[in-house]
């Protein structure tokens, strides 16, 4: 094989390795964030849920309040009873007594409802409270999995960036020409084989000639469709004898 057409392959090999580690580091803040998302989600829920509760434990409070201040109010009117001098007084008194107690049962009828209803309620945060302890400690293990994992990405970079360098510099200067051009205006994929007399690049027909040039591979050939440089990959039924 020519040796620059074997260095195109080796650089190819390490820009697209190159590329799926930069990938996978580049996709890793957004995995935390979407991660932190469905912690603060959680958050939420319970936020919502302990504020409703509160709501609901005021307006209990209050009624109490109300209760004993009507129960103070009918305790009052019925002391004027001793005082009045008319049966009309009276009955007005006594109409007033009613209209407090009714009153009353309304504001202990309403209690006794929103105890059950805050039962239920303090029930509900109980599972609440663990899946949101839950999520958020689950989501502190993937995070600290995910920054590893980035660390690690990062140093393997580092290993492999000066074999790129390398790759690069033994190539002959209009060859690396090319393959900068290509590699920017075909999303990174330079080098690639030929199957079935297909450029594996653009999916375009190679002709009969370059095809036989290819499987020589003492020149460099390029694809007439798509500028991408060719080279054979043997496959199994190749390499039995014929």
């Amino acid at each position: 094989m020519n040796p620059q057409l074997k260095n195109l392959i080796e650089l190819q090999a390490i820009d697209s390795q190159i590329s799926e580690l930069e990938h996978g580091k580049a996709a890793i803040p957004k995995q935390i964030e979407s991660g932190k998302a469905g912690v603060k989600e959680q958050k939420n829920q319970l936020m919502e849920a302990e504020s409703s509760l509160a709501q609901l434990q005021k307006e209990r409070k209050g009624l109490e309040v109300d209760v004993i201040a009507e129960n103070d109010h009918a305790a009052k009117t019925k002391v004027k009873l001793s005082s009045v001098k008319t049966n009309k007084e009276y009955s007005a008194i006594l109409v007033e007594v009613d209209a407090v107690k009714q009153k009353i049962l309304v504001l202990e009828d309403r209690e006794l409802e929103l105890m059950e209803i805050l039962e239920e309620k303090e029930k509900e945060l109980i599972p609440l409270k663990a899946s949101c302890k839950e999520e958020e400690e689950s989501f502190n293990v993937y995070k600290l999995k995910k920054e590893a994992e980035a660390e690690r990405t990062e140093k393997e970079l580092e290993v492999i960036r000066p074999r790129r360098s390398q790759a690069a510099n033994n190539l002959e200067v209009k060859l690396l020409e090319h393959y900068t051009k290509i590699f920017k205006a075909r999303d990174g994929v330079v080098v690639v084989p030929i199957q079935e007399n297909i450029c594996q690049g653009c999916l375009q027909q190679i002709l009969p000639q370059q095809v036989i040039d290819v499987k020589c591979g003492e020149i460099i050939i390029y694809c007439e469709q798509c500028a991408r440089i060719l080279y054979w990959k043997e496959t199994k039924e190749d390499a039995v004898p014929k």
